[in-house]
């Protein structure tokens, strides 16, 4: 593991200690009640199968185009996406990075527990599961289609303040879930072939 995949690593580790200790938990509240527009809020079922294969609309067409904006960060569309540049880089590399992404953001979500932050739903969110595959989605794009490396980092940062804004998630998820993915880009890019686009 290079230095900056070990500073994420760490960084990532010791955000989840703190959120589980609570220590962000004033930040997440505010968050709850001045950040998030569009949010509609109960409890979130781990695994929502209906997001996986369409996307979610909003009561409003600004909340709908911002969960729009999301969508190609659900398991079905960003597994596609890795799985042709996967091809394209005839390597593995890009489906294990993103195969490790979901099953490290599973395992946040079964076993940290944060403090109540007012709302029903946040207890089991951490990480932010569409912000992890945003990055990693979007790195893996960059790692086959140079030209395209800041239009899908803007696309990804977009996700992750979108997910604020419908209520899907609090600040620290979404914190978390960036941090979990560029550790494991910079580990996953030193490794990639020499001869990658």
């Amino acid at each position: 593991m290079n230095r900056r995949a070990s500073l994420c690593a760490a960084a990532f580790v010791a955000l989840t200690a703190l959120v589980w200790a609570g220590a962000f938990t004033w930040l997440d509240r505010y968050a709850v009640g001045h950040l998030m527009p569009w949010g509609h809020f109960g409890h979130h079922r781990l695994i929502q199968v209906g997001s996986v294969f369409k996307p979610q609309t909003e009561s409003t067409l600004g909340g709908t185009l911002v969960a729009l904006w999301t969508y190609p960060a659900s398991p079905f569309i960003s597994g596609l996406i890795v799985l042709i540049c996967t091809w394209r880089l005839r390597s593995v590399i890009p489906l294990g990075l993103w195969v490790a992404a979901n099953v490290i953001e599973l395992l946040g979500k079964l076993v940290v527990s944060r403090p109540s932050v007012g709302e029903p739903g946040f207890s089991d969110s951490f990480p932010s599961g569409h912000t992890v595959r945003a990055f990693v989605t979007a790195a893996v794009v960059a790692w086959v289609w140079r030209r395209a490396k800041w239009p899908a980092l803007a696309w990804a940062v977009g996700v992750a303040m979108a997910l604020v804004a419908i209520g899907d998630h609090v600040p620290t998820d979404v914190v978390g879930g960036a941090l979990l993915a560029a550790a494991l880009i910079y580990s996953a890019g030193t490794a990639l072939p020499a001869s990658s686009p």
